[in-house]
């Protein structure tokens, strides 16, 4: 006799994977569909109404638990068809976001700005009820076991939803400093000031850049030349050796601050002063010497022409290293001295204020000095979300080891 298993139909209970799947491509449906129709991305929600939204949520997942003890329909909500099914749509578009470089665009949000199109709003507001009510699930239940489940589902319910209901309570500022002068207001969207609760008078700025590079250029497209896939460039140093077609070159002089004094640069400290080099051709016996130099507010650039197609240059110099020495003033009467550069933010009442840019028309002589300045107030709600999560996951990896010892 053969046994044959019969087939369960579809949307017949309990759902399975193929349910669970259908639901999930008919969300993916909606927010496209709303994406379309609307033509408009997802409205960023800022305090209260965010909080409220997030506690909303908290409660929707402890409903369908509840409900789930008198309909067992609603213990769909935390089968593991249901949690792979909300990892999906949430996953998804957050490949797309790691994928597609994002832009600013007028249509087609859940590629070129993925955060704020449906499609990853709606899968991540699915993924944190399913999540959500699978967490209740389990801590209803209390054991060793439970408790790091809890910890770590929990963490990773409160990370996800803080980072993105909050993400409208974000606020980002520039600030334009002038040596000398206090400023106590930043400028939002290149147009609207905000005036803050502490003052930055910038003391000095300064700026360490890299030696200019030693660059062979094409004369007629005035492009630099590539050799084996690569621009041809050399980084100068005193007494380097090295050569281009038949000509033999040699680094006599390096000046990191120069002025050109008739036909050569001698070393000066002044405002303007470039980067420049004494050089050496050697050629079937015959020996060329010139100079050449990097560009700078002051002084022209100074090239040399190695043959009827070549140029030899010194490019602008890139900053190394730039830095803001400030004094801040804040409401509550601090006065203190500090210094802010590139890669190594301060923080300041709330805000954390990178360094980001300068007067780049004037160079390492520029008086202005451009900072960013950034509040999030769920970032601590963030960090608890991970720190729980860690610590979720390291107690069921010692609770996991203890049982096997035992």
């Amino acid at each position: 006799m053969q046994n044959t298993k019969e087939k369960k139909s579809l949307w017949v209970l309990p759902w399975k994977y193929p349910e669970s799947f259908l639901i999930a491509f008919a969300l993916f449906l909606a927010s496209l569909g709303i994406e379309f129709i609307t033509g408009t991305t997802v409205p960023k929600i800022s305090w209260p109404a965010n909080l409220v939204s997030i506690a909303l949520l908290a409660n929707l997942s402890l409903l369908l638990y509840l409900l789930s003890k008198k309909r067992a329909v609603f213990k769909w909500f935390y089968s593991v068809p249901a949690s792979i099914a909300g990892i999906t749509l949430f996953v998804v578009p957050s490949l797309l976001l790691a994928l597609i470089p994002q832009k600013p665009s007028d249509s087609l949000f859940f590629l070129y700005d993925v955060t704020s199109s449906w499609t990853y709003t709606i899968g991540i507001v699915f993924f944190l009820i399913i999540l959500g009510t699978v967490t209740i699930k389990r801590i209803t239940k209390l054991s060793k076991r439970n408790v790091g489940f809890f910890l770590n589902h929990f963490g990773l319910w409160l990370c996800i939803a803080s980072a993105h209901l909050g993400a409208g309570d974000i606020q980002k500022l520039n600030m334009y400093l002038e040596e000398g002068k206090t400023t106590w207001y930043g400028i939002e969207n290149g147009n609207s000031t905000e005036e803050l609760n502490f003052a930055i008078k910038l003391r000095d700025f300064s700026i360490e850049e890299y030696p200019a590079k030693i660059a062979f250029v094409d004369n007629k497209t005035r492009e630099i030349i590539n050799q084996n896939n690569k621009p041809l460039m050399i980084d100068p140093n005193k007494g380097l050796q090295f050569n281009y077609k038949d000509y033999d070159f040699k680094i006599e002089k390096l000046l990191m601050s120069s002025a050109p004094v008739l036909n050569r640069f001698e070393p000066v400290l002044g405002m303007g002063a470039t980067q420049s080099t004494m050089i050496t051709k050697s050629y079937n016996g015959m020996v060329d010497t010139f100079w050449i130099s990097s560009p700078s507010i002051l002084y022209h650039q100074v090239m040399y022409s190695i043959d009827s197609s070549t140029i030899m240059l010194m490019t602008e110099p890139e900053a190394k290293r730039f830095l803001s020495e400030i004094t801040v003033y804040e409401k509550a009467g601090a006065v203190y001295d500090t210094i802010i550069e590139v890669n190594k933010p301060i923080k300041i009442s709330g805000w954390k204020i990178y360094q980001t840019s300068y007067d780049e028309t004037m160079g390492r002589w520029s008086t202005k000095s451009i900072l960013e300045l950034v509040k999030d107030p769920w970032l601590p709600s963030v960090y608890l979300g991970f720190f729980l999560l860690i610590a979720g996951t390291f107690y069921l990896i010692w609770t996991g080891k203890r049982k096997e010892e035992v």
